[in-house]
């Protein structure tokens, strides 16, 4: 994420092109950048890293394994049940007397189905070492991700939204960004960037939320997605 640092032995480092204007600065980094979503990308990266650190928040080699496991076993059932599927259509359009509009409908969701099928084809090819560290990384971020945002969650409450990548804990987000401003982790070099920067987080028609004290709130973070299902 911070391929972009540099800056010259003993002088502050630096994000992105020093040709582009000052947005703010993190943790002593200073940053350039005139986009605003930039900018809350490498402020939140940096911030969420220190607090992933003062939570002792680390990865077991187990839970990558757990992890991958459980998207091959999840990848595999969506395979059968899209199989179920293109069999169903195919006994469809096999029917005699199909209407013709009916008949590209069905061709038309056949052919998604297909390409489905075809893009989550299991790789027959050996998996290299690079192949393998790079699965491990992914599984080692999601993992990580997930550990920090129940953390966060746990720390400053607040709503959580639904996402599909899983659930995301808006409120505690913002409350913990507000706090580090006010002890001076990060800066914002003009207004108009500080709008922005905070939209995301202010903006409630860019989320869906799980219901306030629902169940599925309150389980949100309460299992591990990695985990085996009992």
């Amino acid at each position: 994420m911070f391929a972009c640092l540099s800056g010259a032995l003993g002088a502050e480092p630096t994000y992105g092109d020093p040709k582009l204007p000052v947005a703010g600065s993190v943790l002593g980094t200073t940053i350039h950048t005139r986009d605003a979503e930039e900018l809350r990308y490498v402020v939140l990266g940096r911030l969420l890293e220190a607090f992933a650190k003062e939570k002792d928040i680390s990865v077991k080699a187990e839970e990558i394994t757990a992890y991958r496991k459980a998207m091959e076993e999840g990848m595999a059932a969506d395979r059968a049940e899209k199989q179920a599927a293109k069999n169903v259509l195919k006994r469809r359009m096999a029917a005699a007397g199909l209407p013709k509009t009916e008949r590209q409908a069905l061709e038309k969701e056949l052919a998604l189905i297909e390409q489905f099928l075809a893009d989550t084809a299991p790789d027959k090819t050996p998996q290299t070492a690079e192949d393998k560290q790079a699965l491990e990384q992914i599984a080692s971020a999601f993992i990580k991700h997930w550990k920090v945002n129940r953390a966060l969650q746990a720390s400053y409450g607040g709503r959580i939204g639904y996402q599909q990548g899983g659930p995301e804990p808006l409120d505690a987000t913002r409350r913990f960004l507000e706090e580090r401003k006010q002890r001076g982790d990060f800066t914002i070099a003009s207004k108009a960037l500080e709008d922005a920067f905070w939209s995301y987080y202010q903006n409630d028609s860019l989320h869906d939320f799980y219901k306030p004290g629902s169940k599925e709130e309150t389980q949100a973070f309460s299992s591990q997605p990695w985990a085996p299902k009992k």
